[in-house]
């Protein structure tokens, strides 16, 4: 059976640390920004209002657009040794606010390794390209034809951004490592030749480029947290500001944007600092001149009258400032910029989920894709989240060994199981000991009166938690590796769990002898989950053999082996409870894949993500799917019609 694409509905999520990735349409209707290898193109008034575009491999590494807003060029990043694609989109059906039009013009390979930087010459006839360390050309591309028209080393150092001039197709800017250089295109020669600037003693490493709207001037921020001021005809520094050491942008100035409505130079810094300095480059330090973000100001994206920006941060964080008082700046996104662990439901709840990602959790509206909660706990990392039966708790497992239990609604600390698994350590290179994650899996009962919890020391640990105390009711400890997954059955009288030692454990939680193992399974492969099947009679497991299994519960006898990916470990499984069960499984090779059970067919892949997929769940009206990846992506996925037409007709 053919497998078709799967419809991924939503995104959340902002690869914030691509430098100058937050574009604004011409329109001011869109902003456009990277995901991963996933290129969003999102309304301003509504959130949920999404387009992708979808042809990258590998990561997003560059972005620009047209004056025009009517094409899109964007870079990726490739294995060591291959060519790195940049894809020219067409977008001009945004000015019609059609976002189902968007496609591909031309796939442009010539780049080794990584495309490093994009720009479109004035009158979109041309883009400029730079490769990363590996390549370090200079490409001249035709728009229309896709082709290249020619290249030139860009300097003999690395070459990180480049920009073209605002009234000229043949004119250039580069700069990079102690270099920076003003460019001639002549197109019927086919060749680039360039200028250096005499900066005189001033050798910087340049981030970003800006040009007045005359030409007149070049303005180039440093990773020294200065900008300079740069004369396009003579090609010699006027100056550079701000003057004095304790007037310079902190972390080096990481973006540029020349504002021709107020004649001002707006420029972020590495340390969040937003700074409005005259043509001069001073800072005024008058009210409102300057704001404060969370994260490198990476990108700055100005409307056309000149009124308000767009500011991207490397917390993967994306600001509406208004050019008149720019330290009243609002958020208006915001999403993880570290690996997700986790996501989950809340039982018979589709409205809401939580993730957990690095030291914080996240509430997300399911409809908004909103954040409308945040939980942080500095310095440590949360690897497990789940909520219980009742709802009134965000159960958290934790790097430092902890059990956290929050509130739903204020996120406040409700109690702490301190200690509850031990810290293991594994050596590394220099000869130290590193310490492994903690509770690593938890797991409610159906009836709240229980926790059961994994850890990386191999221990599996039950704990009673329904009176406002926590006592532990039994550790067991069979397996030799970190627990990976934890699951109980209907009846709370069995629990499964999965181990990297290679076993699956059916635990006994009731009868005569609770709290003893009752069956287990073994293989050559570390268990990644385990869940149960339809009726409880068989186990579904998955793990880094790259097999899907399905396993007897009472014989322990492998019953079925799918092949759930040709390539890499498959890391997570979730099913649904319709009458004609389908379910889901993601992994290392990056794609969210839906299965038919009882067939044991795959029916539909999803490709979105460009890190390997952590966790995939089903949304309890079974109308959506969530999977969530080490790039920091949130990904929502219409459930296939096959499982709609069994929800309505009663199926669940």
């Amino acid at each position: 059976m053919a497998t078709r694409s799967l419809t991924l509905q939503s995104a959340i999520g902002f690869s914030g640390d691509v430098p100058h990735s937050l574009l604004l349409h011409p329109t001011d209707k869109y902003i456009i920004y990277p995901l991963g290898s996933t290129v969003v193109i999102r309304s301003v008034a509504d959130s949920s209002q999404q387009s992708f575009l979808q042809a990258h491999s590998q990561s997003v590494t560059c972005m620009a657009m047209s004056k025009d807003g009517t094409r899109l060029a964007t870079g990726q990043i490739q294995h060591l040794g291959y060519i790195a694609d940049a894809i020219i989109w067409d977008i001009s059906g945004l000015e019609r606010d059609d976002l189902s039009t968007p496609k591909l013009l031309h796939k442009l390979q010539l780049h080794k390794v990584r495309v490093q930087a994009l720009a479109f010459s004035t009158n979109a006839k041309y883009l400029s390209s730079i490769g990363g360390c590996d390549d370090n050309n200079l490409v001249i591309w035709n728009v229309e034809s896709g082709k290249a028209v020619c290249g030139s080393p860009a300097s003999h150092d690395v070459a990180t951004t480049v920009t073209w001039l605002n009234l000229s197709e043949t004119s250039l800017v580069t700069g990079g490592a102690n270099h920076l250089r003003v460019w001639d295109f002549d197109p019927g020669n086919r060749k680039v030749r360039p200028t250096d600037c005499n900066t005189g003693k001033e050798k910087r490493a340049y981030a970003c480029i800006a040009v007045a709207d005359d030409d007149s001037a070049i303005f180039v921020g440093s990773d020294s947290g200065d900008v300079l001021k740069i004369d396009t005809q003579s090609k010699r520094l006027l100056f550079n500001g701000p003057h004095g050491a304790k007037n310079r942008l902190e972390q080096g100035v990481k973006s540029i944007k020349y504002n021709p409505a107020t004649q001002q130079v707006m420029v972020g810094s590495g340390a969040g600092q937003l700074v409005l300095l005259t043509e001069q480059l001073e800072r005024t330090y008058a009210k409102g001149t300057e704001g404060k973000l969370e994260g490198a100001v990476t990108s700055i994206a100005l409307d056309q009258p000149g009124e308000f920006f767009f500011a991207g941060t490397a917390a993967s964080n994306m600001y509406l400032v208004p050019v008149e008082n720019v330290a009243s700046a609002d958020i208006k996104g915001t999403s993880h910029h570290a690996q997700i662990s986790d996501v989950a439901f809340p039982k018979g709840y589709s409205e809401l989920f939580a993730t957990c990602s690095s030291a914080e959790i996240r509430v997300w509206h399911s409809g908004t894709l909103q954040e409308l909660m945040r939980i942080q706990v500095p310095n440590l990392e949360c690897n497990c989240l789940v909520f219980p039966t009742c709802g009134t708790a965000i159960l958290s497992g934790w790097s430092d060994g902890k059990i956290r239990s929050f509130k739903p609604q204020s996120g406040e600390l409700k109690y702490v199981i301190n200690e509850a698994h031990k810290l293991t350590g594994v050596g590394n290179s220099s000869g130290g000991v590193v310490p492994q994650n903690g509770v690593t899996s938890l797991c409610p009962t159906n009836d709240t009166r229980k926790l059961i919890s994994g850890g990386a020391d191999g221990k599996v640990r039950v704990w009673a938690v329904s009176k406002g105390q926590q006592v532990m009711l039994a550790s067991m400890q069979e397996h030799k590796g970190p627990i990976s997954s934890l699951v109980v059955n209907e009846d709370d009288s069995m629990c499964v769990s999965a181990s990297a030692d290679g076993s699956c454990i059916v635990w006994q939680l009731a009868g005569m002898m609770p709290y003893v193992r009752a069956n287990a399974l073994f293989a050559a492969n570390f268990f990644k989950a385990a869940l149960y099947g339809p009726q409880e009679a068989q186990l579904l497991t998955c793990g880094t053999d790259r097999k899907i299994t399905y396993w007897d519960v009472t014989t322990m006898q492998a019953i079925r082996i799918l092949d759930g990916s040709d390539v890499a470990e498959v890391n997570t499984l979730a099913i649904s409870g319709s009458d004609e069960p389908l379910f889901v499984s993601g992994g290392a090779d990056k794609k969210v894949c839906v299965w038919n059970y009882d067939e044991g067919a795959k029916h539909y892949e999803g490709e979105a993500h460009s890190g390997a997929v952590k966790k995939v769940v089903i949304s309890p009206d079974e109308r959506t799917i969530i999977s969530v990846g080490t790039e920091g992506a949130i990904c929502i996925w219409s459930t296939p019609v096959d499982v709609a037409k069994t929800r309505a007709t009663g199926g669940y």
